[in-house]
């Protein structure tokens, strides 16, 4: 749903709380939290809420939306009950490339490795972050868009895109089986719940010490250094002992 709620109360008064994805956040609301305290019908600042949205997504920026709906009393609230909100306002997220990403890439890709990036980001946060990472000729995807693919069109369509964007948690497993269905050979790194069945998907899953623990345990390979160069040794090495291997074997045959 890209979204949760939580009940609070104050005194004898709840309030339903809801953040989320910016747009599912707006769908959700009829009026419009004013600095005074006031409120206003959202049709009158639906335009200049999207101009925020697209500005600040522009800028690298995740963008989350709030709303929220006093209630007299208490009692059970469903997906239902998130209607005739009261959109208060946005939080920004900024999660910068890593230190030293862009190099690793740039030899990862001297190697024969390319990079796919998968998000649940915004298509255009997800672009600005691909570019900053040296990404050329970007083409994106969006979760909307697969949804609507055969398997067979996804499995041509992930050969020619780069940065998959607004992807639902399962749409991720079906990435990565597309590139294999495709003749990739496929490796996957994540760190959370949501990334798992894609994980597990891939013919190498890899994840990080800080990552949750059923990441953890699905993943073939567990980086314990916050150092992505490690990715490239790793591939090198294991090059390496291919060779050596085949040369062992073909010695003694």
């Amino acid at each position: 749903r890209k979204c949760l709620s939580v009940v609070v109360k104050k005194g004898s008064q709840c309030q339903v709380i809801t953040k989320g994805a910016l747009l599912n956040i707006v769908a959700k609301c009829d009026k419009v939290l004013q600095p005074d305290g006031s409120v206003v019908p959202i049709t009158t600042e639906k335009e200049k809420i999207n101009e925020r949205y697209k500005q600040y997504s522009n800028q690298g920026f995740r963008t989350i939306g709030v709303c929220y709906k006093v209630c007299d009393k208490e009692h059970g609230f469903s997906k239902e009950d998130e209607q005739q909100r009261i959109f208060a306002g946005l939080v920004l997220l900024f999660d910068p490339p890593k230190e030293g990403v862009v190099e690793v890439i740039n030899e990862l890709r001297k190697n024969g490795v390319a990079l796919k990036i998968i998000t649940g980001d915004n298509k255009l946060v997800a672009a600005f972050i691909a570019e900053k990472m040296g990404l050329k000729n970007l083409v994106v995807i969006s979760g909307e868009e697969i949804s609507k693919m055969s398997p067979e069109a996804l499995v041509h369509q992930v050969q020619a895109a780069n940065v998959f964007a607004e992807i639902e948690p399962q749409q991720k497993e079906n990435i990565i089986l597309a590139f294999r269905k495709a003749g990739n050979t496929v490796a996957y790194m994540g760190d959370g719940i949501n990334d798992v069945a894609a994980i597990n998907a891939a013919d190498v899953g890899i994840s990080t010490n800080n990552a949750v623990d059923v990441a953890k345990e699905a993943a073939d390979v567990v980086l314990l250094e916050k150092n992505l160069s490690v990715l490239n040794a790793g591939i090198l090495e294991g090059r390496r002992t291919f060779l050596n291997t085949l040369k062992y074997i073909y010695t003694n045959t």
